[in-house]
């Protein structure tokens, strides 16, 4: 790699060929994070924990003497849960792939979640431990709106598996790459006004929370399912920063870590350019933009907003309530379409869109639309019913083709 290749300088890169070449280049070198994962060791209260950090009571995941009466005759994560587990192996790299991963031809340049694809083959149950790695997977150049010009779509790809390189889960996430400066000239999103609540909206609200139901129990067979079947809705939010605090109670705080006083001194040393002044003159997280309304304002919107993956949540929720505890979410593809601002509330629903009898397999749509009538986030999930004779869903045989092609724009 040539210089020309590094950024080291203060200001970034321009999002162009060279540098989404710089990218490619590091497609399929393992990555290994620093910060150690929320959950090292799977248990009930972290599957709790997960669960209730986005707002899902369902007692398959939340109660574990439930679960052992359960056909999984014991606790199962909830879906997703994996994104807070784990635990990295040691790498090693040749020279070549050492010079390939100095710097980051990306550094500075904002980052935002356009969707996600995952696939589930096996459950994650109480001790296990997963071995977790990553890799790039794709780069290119796109055109945004957003970014009043070019874009970068980069994918990730992460595995969890056991001991024994079986596989738990699987996840390619994909990112958008804006230059935040042109993001926030272009001013997409400042014309949005701050949502307001009056008691009647919040009652209605509330009865959406008293009327959600979880099947639980009761088997979902494939006989009693049919095209354009329609699934909850149900409510999320109006989100505010507790939800956010609640996020991080259950989840950690991920690839780039944080901590308090001390600690948060270390991992500043550690990635100091993730790291900027507060208009205290303080140093803190360029992740304050999901908290801290001031500082998202300084990124063009116009309050902080959610996690991408925390929508991805809700959307799998819904499937989760309507098919009953010896299902078994399979597959799943998002999109984040929309931010979702602090204030924000969402009417998540689903419909079935195809059934395949012979492997009990059903395709559902579900929509994420906030209180302006936005539809922010989308997802097809697939979910594998039980047969009828009882018991759990059969899980099919992990196959590398089995990955759902990315939905991501």
């Amino acid at each position: 790699m040539s210089t020309s290749d590094t950024y080291t300088g203060s200001k970034p890169r321009e999002l162009d060929e060279g540098t989404i070449e710089a990218v490619r280049r590091r497609i399929g070198i393992p990555i290994r994070y620093s910060p150690r994962e929320h959950n090292e060791v799977s248990t009930t209260d972290s599957f709790r924990h997960f669960a209730l950090s986005y707002g899902d009571d369902n007692p398959l995941y939340t109660r574990p003497a439930y679960a052992e009466a359960s056909s999984w005759e014991g606790p199962i994560a909830p879906p997703l849960y994996a994104i807070c587990s784990g635990v990295w192996p040691e790498i090693t790299l040749t020279d070549a792939e050492k010079a390939e991963m100095k710097g980051d031809p990306l550094a500075g340049i904002g980052q935002y979640m356009a969707g996600e694809r995952w696939l589930f083959p096996k459950p994650i149950r109480v001790g296990d431990i997963l071995l977790r790695s990553q890799a790039l997977f794709g780069a290119e150049l796109k055109q945004s709106s957003f970014g009043a010009g070019t874009s970068a779509l980069v994918s990730h790809r992460v595995a969890w598996e056991d001991a024994d390189g079986s596989p738990f889960a699987f996840r390619y996430l994909d990112f958008v790459h804006a230059d935040r400066e042109k993001s926030k000239k272009a001013g997409t999103n400042r014309t949005i006004e701050p949502a307001t609540y009056t008691d009647e909206d919040i009652e209605r609200i509330d009865a959406m929370y008293e009327a959600e139901t979880v099947r639980g129990p009761e088997p979902r067979l494939i006989g009693d399912v049919n095209v354009g079947d329609e699934l909850g809705p149900i409510a999320k939010g109006p989100l505010v920063v507790t939800d956010i605090v609640n996020w991080h109670t259950g989840n950690g705080w991920g690839m780039f870590g944080s901590g308090s006083s001390k600690a948060a001194y270390k991992n500043r040393k550690r990635i100091s350019k993730f790291y900027l002044k507060n208009e205290r003159g303080i140093w803190d997280t360029a992740q304050r933009c999901h908290w801290d309304d001031e500082w998202a304002q300084r990124m063009g919107h116009p309050a902080a907003y959610d996690y991408g993956v925390m929508r991805s949540t809700w959307m799998v929720n819904v499937v989760t309530n309507w098919m009953g505890d010896d299902a078994w979410v399979w597959k799943v593809t998002t999109q984040a379409r929309k931010f979702n601002y602090l204030g924000d509330m969402h009417i998540l629903s689903g419909v079935v869109r195809e059934i395949d009898r012979a492997t009990n397999a059903v395709t559902i749509d579900v929509t994420g639309v906030n209180q302006r009538g936005v539809t922010t986030c989308t997802a097809r999930v697939v979910v594998i019913l039980p047969p009828a004779g009882g018991g759990h869903a059969v899980i099919p045989d992990y196959q590398p083709s089995d990955v759902p092609e990315p939905a991501a724009p």
